[in-house]
């Protein structure tokens, strides 16, 4: 086995899967890089959006009642996040846009697909 995945390009996020584990290249967080075993893998969870629609509609609600909107703006809560927990080791991802929450999703079931569904 012996794939890549780019998560992003600038600045450089990829997964290149190997036999036994995936070296991963992250020049945007460099504590992130490295190799890093299958074996290790405890889970993968992949956070998905949900907040910006919630905030949209609590600001119209607080805008309808109040005539100002009291809560926060949906673009600053936009990020959902892939975290992959290792024996020793939280490795967090921020996706900023979709084209990464959707290579996320390929990243987690090529994670779960090699380790046999063993993850939480």
């Amino acid at each position: 086995m012996s794939n890549s995945l780019l998560l992003k390009k600038k600045p450089n996020i990829e997964f290149h899967f190997l036999e036994h584990g995936f070296q991963l290249n992250d020049t945007e967080t460099a504590l992130n890089s490295g190799f890093y075993s299958y074996q290790e893998i405890q889970s993968v969870v992949l956070h998905r959006v949900w907040f910006p629609r919630l905030s949209v509609w609590m600001r119209v609600f607080t805008t309808f009642l109040n005539g100002v909107p009291f809560f926060p703006d949906a673009d600053s809560y936009k990020f959902s996040s892939i975290v992959i927990q290792t024996d020793s080791l939280k490795i967090g991802i921020w996706l900023t846009n979709t084209t990464m929450a959707k290579q996320a999703k390929k990243l987690k079931e090529m994670l779960d697909k090699v380790d046999g569904g063993n993850k939480a």
